[in-house]
């Protein structure tokens, strides 16, 4: 029987890229201040799961080789994203703003039903350089469900973007909670939520590596 975790790293990183929302914990505020702890740190890269949510809730840090405006982009290319991230089956982009996207995702599953979701993407400029990244499900969206996968509908986080003190960095902040819906016992999930999210942010570090080089 496959891992569970894969399931729970999947929809963590799906929603790649959403509004400066109030869960999600601003740079100047600690992960551990609002209620999260260190659960792993794996090549630069630091995971943390909050102590008390109800649903899955991880978050991470790192550093990227790039600024933030660059990070943004490889986090924004959505179709770049399928056959690089594990198990995304189908992307498409059902509207596209100045400064938001409407998203559908779709996450071909091991041994639970498959999972999709609609995602409003919002994004802008921070303080000193910066960027961020925001997330939302839509509760009721304009997309027909599908016999066999699941809709999911409590799904945000974001991605807080700042440059770092080293030249061309970018210090990366990853926040996400998401409630798997349909039939998957949350202790499970939760269990086994951000063990993969390493991998994750190496898929994303090797992306923005490529897109650098193709520049040259």
């Amino acid at each position: 029987m496959k891992k569970y975790s894969a399931v729970a790293t999947l929809l963590l990183g799906l929603g790649l890229a959403g509004t400066a929302r109030a869960d999600v914990v601003p740079l100047s505020r600690s992960l551990a201040d609002a209620g999260f702890e260190r659960i792993a740190h794996v090549h630069g890269i630091t995971v943390y799961k909050h102590k008390y949510s109800p649903v899955l809730k991880v978050a991470a840090e790192a550093r990227f080789n790039g600024s933030p405006e660059e990070v943004a982009q490889v986090l924004l290319d959505y179709h770049a994203q399928r056959g690089r991230i594990q198990r995304l089956s189908e992307v498409r982009i059902l509207d596209r703003q100045d400064k938001s996207l409407t998203v559908y995702q779709r996450l071909n599953l091991p041994v639970i039903d498959d999972r999709d979701f609609v995602l409003k993407v919002k994004w802008g400029d921070g303080k000193d350089g910066g960027k961020w990244i925001t997330y939302d499900a839509i509760r009721r969206p304009k997309v027909r469900k599908r016999r066999g996968v699941v809709r999911v509908v409590d799904h945000s986080g974001g991605w807080l973007l700042r440059p770092s003190n080293k030249a061309n960095q970018t210090w990366v902040r990853f926040q996400t909670r998401i409630d798997l819906s349909g039939w998957l016992p949350k202790w499970l999930a939760k269990s086994n939520s951000g063990k993969e999210v390493p991998a994750l942010f190496a898929t994303l570090r090797k992306m923005l590596q490529e897109k650098k080089l193709s520049r040259r």
